[in-house]
């Protein structure tokens, strides 16, 4: 008798060995061309805001800020409706595909949105103010540079709508199509084509930031265009049963509200997830200015993308020894130990404020930090999400309170956004004062011209390490309340009085708690 294949099930879905390994396949390509596409935009926007006069409040503005806003409005409508969707297609795939063109379209915006500013918005705002009138007070002496500002805002606030449809829901297609036994070491690999993504951008690519910038966008629409919608298509979902009922089994827009909020933000374990994403998100904002702060202590865009490229794709194997530890001691006990770290490091950073070496030594320096200390601390709290939120939130609600998380997020990113933009502006305004410029600076910048900018520039550290400090403290407390809920051996997702028993993806049945 001839053997059977083995096969995968999940869900409707069935799988040879061959099938699953195709599966699998076009899930990492897709993930590789979105974060090649991601990669772009966040990293050379600042630059050409830089190069047309924007402040740092407004860099915040348009790259953290109003993204972030859209992000907190959409993100759970988008998550709970995908939970609820049915189509031939499935429910996941639809929101990717059909958003795919003007995800692409507005990208192209964003990147050439200086030509368009100049070109084509500018002259229509000049002959406006020329009506007279009010349009001549709203108008007029509008520069150039300001239109340019504004227009490459503007469309990076559009294409950030379009980017939260894929930001949110390709994540969750995970756990529709990959059979449940594989997902943690489908993560880990997928955490490794995504940095390995990264690093080969910044290492190859953005030394080429300034001088071709166009084609760098050109070059990642395209790839995204081609290679997600080849995923896209490839990539099959099986059947649904039909979507489960809100809150007290009534319908409509009140009642989806009411069951959100209601099973996301009335249980306090879940709140120490959740402040703790928001300390993190807090810390994103001062990220927008990291490559001001390279530039300030002597590195050039090539030796900045050298050191990210290195750093991260050291990184990308270093998730797979984390996420061994992860299921070997708990995710959560591992994310805690790099936050420690990450705590009692974060000082090393402002190192800089006192010693001035040349850009060599500062280029050695900073790899050798980074590889011995930011790599193992970074793979350490990159299992933060999703590993821990997978052994953490119930299984059946696992996309419902990721978006909840997200949110929160977001919120703590607007804010933070703001909070580094005027934090940065306000140190730069000190130190470029007449007496401290000729006072303590002249004594310890002699002979290196450096302004109040760049000081500001490298006190960044001093934010993240606050951050830091928030998130070691809060997951702490999860820690805590794990613990006090069972621990390694008896731990279900805590539910509300009355909810029904449903099954998490790590923990066996829940049980409904207080």
């Amino acid at each position: 008798m001839p053997e059977h294949p083995k096969t995968y099930h999940v869900g409707t879905l069935t799988y040879t060995r061959p099938q699953l390994a195709m599966v699998l396949f076009w899930l990492l390509w897709g993930d590789f061309c979105y974060m090649l596409m991601e990669s772009v935009v966040p990293s050379i926007l600042p630059l050409k805001f830089k190069a047309l006069g924007a402040s740092n409040m407004t860099m915040a503005l348009f790259i953290t800020t109003l993204p972030m806003i859209l992000n907190t409005v959409f993100n759970p409508i988008i998550s709970f409706q995908s939970d609820r969707f049915r189509s031939r297609w499935g429910r996941r795939i639809p929101f990717l595909l059909f958003t795919l063109p003007m995800l692409v379209v507005t990208m192209l915006c964003v990147g050439f949105g200086d030509v368009i500013g100049s070109k084509v918005i500018h002259p229509l705002v000049l002959s406006m103010a020329q009506w007279g009138g009010l349009w001549n007070r709203l108008l007029g002496g509008t520069t150039e540079n300001q239109v340019m500002i504004l227009t490459i805002g503007v469309m990076m606030v559009i294409f950030s709508f379009f980017n939260t449809f894929a930001n949110s829901v390709f994540w969750y297609l995970f756990n529709d199509v990959v059979p449940d036994h594989l997902l943690a070491r489908f993560m880990s690999w997928f955490r490794l084509v995504s940095v390995m993504a990264c690093a080969l951008y910044s290492y190859f690519v953005f030394q080429y930031a300034e001088s071709h910038m166009h084609e760098i966008y050109i070059g990642g629409a395209i790839l995204y265009t081609v290679g997600f919608g080849m995923m896209c298509l490839m990539v099959k979902e099986g059947k649904y049963p039909p979507p489960p009922e809100y809150t007290d089994g009534q319908g409509g827009m009140v009642a989806a509200f009411k069951t959100y909020g209601k099973e996301c933000f009335s249980i306090e374990h879940y709140w120490w997830v959740f402040l703790t994403s928001m300390a993190i998100g807090a810390s994103w904002g001062i990220g927008t200015f990291g490559v001001f702060g390279s530039k300030s202590i002597g590195l050039d865009l090539k030796q900045i993308g050298q050191l990210s490229g290195i750093t991260s794709l050291v990184m990308s194997f270093a998730i797979i020894g984390s996420g061994w530890l992860a299921d070997r001691f708990h995710p959560i006990r591992v994310v805690l130990v790099g936050f420690v770290l990450q705590t009692l490091t974060a000082p090393i950073g402002l190192l800089w404020v006192f010693w001035h070496p040349t850009p060599t030594v500062v280029f050695w320096f900073s790899l050798v930090n980074s590889l011995l200390l930011g790599v193992p601390i970074g793979a350490l709290i990159g299992i933060y999400d999703p590993p821990l939120f997978m052994r953490t939130f119930p299984r059946s609600r696992y996309g419902q309170y990721c978006s909840a998380n997200a949110m929160l997020r977001s919120i703590a990113a607007i804010i933070g956004g703001l909070g580094a933009g005027a934090y940065l502006d306000l140190l730069k305004t000190f130190f470029s004062r007449p007496e401290i410029q000729n006072g303590a600076l002249k004594v310890m910048y002699a002979g290196q011209g450096c302004t109040g900018e760049d000081v500001a520039y490298r006190l960044t550290p001093l934010w993240s390490w606050g951050c830091s400090g928030l998130a070691t403290f809060f997951m702490y407390k999860l820690f805590k309340s794990w613990k006090s809920l069972g621990g390694d051996d008896h731990y279900t997702p805590p539910l509300l009085s009355g909810s029904e028993p449903i099954e998490s993806a790590a923990a066996g049945p829940i049980r409904a708690g207080h």
